[in-house]
C-alpha cells in the first residue's frame, strides 16, 4: 500500500520530526525547507507510514492533548522498574519534551487557528519542562560506576494529567 500525503498533513499530525529523521534522512536543511514550502503531495510506503506513526494518529488542533499523549507514550516505552518504583531517566524525558516543539519547523506557515494552537502548545511544553525539572530526583548507580538521575514516572504522569 502507498499513501499520498503532503508535508502540512505530516506536521499537523505532530509527526514531522520522525518523518524528517526516517524518510528525509540525508537531505540538507535547504532541501527540507523547500519540501515544506512547496507542500506537494508525495507518496510514502506503508512501512514509512508505520515507522513515523502515521497509521495511529489523527489530525487535531488540540496540540496540548497530542503533546500529553506523546509524553504518556514515552513514559510507557522508556520507563523502567527500580526497587519496586517505576522511574524514567530525567535527562531523556526533558530532551523528549523539548524536541516536541521540533514537530513544527520554522518553514511551516500555518493558518491563524493552527498558529494559535502551536503557540499555546509551545508555552505549555515550557511549563511542563519546568515542572519536570523541579521533581524530586532518584539517583541510581550503574555497574559502570556512573550515576544516572531518574524521576518517578507517576509524578510525570500526574503533571500531564492535571494540566
Amino acid at each position: 500500500m502507498q499513501i499520498l500525503i503532503n508535508p502540512e498533513n505530516i506536521i499537523k499530525r505532530c509527526l514531522w520530526a520522525k518523518y524528517k529523521k526516517f524518510v528525509l534522512k540525508g537531505k540538507s536543511d535547504e532541501e527540507v525547507n523547500k519540501i515544506i514550502e512547496e507542500n506537494v503531495d508525495t507518496i510514502i510506503s506503508e512501512n514509512d507510514a508505520y515507522v513515523i506513526g502515521l497509521l495511529k494518529v489523527i489530525e487535531t488542533e488540540n496540540l496540548i492533548h497530542r503533546f500529553n499523549l506523546h509524553v504518556d507514550d514515552f513514559l510507557k516505552i522508556k520507563s523502567t522498574i527500580n526497587k519496586e518504583r517505576v522511574i524514567i531517566n530525567k535527562s531523556a524525558l526533558l530532551k523528549e519534551i523539548l524536541e516536541f516543539k521540533d514537530m513544527f519547523p520554522d518553514a511551516y506557515k500555518p493558518n491563524s487557528v493552527y498558529l494559535d494552537a502551536i503557540t499555546d502548545m509551545k508555552k505549555y511544553v515550557v511549563e511542563i519542562y519546568e515542572l519536570v525539572e523541579q521533581l524530586e530526583i532518584i539517583q541510581v548507580p550503574q555497574r559502570d560506576g556512573k550515576i544516572y538521575t531518574y524521576v518517578l514516572s507517576s509524578d510525570v504522569n500526574k503533571i500531564i494529567t492535571k494540566k
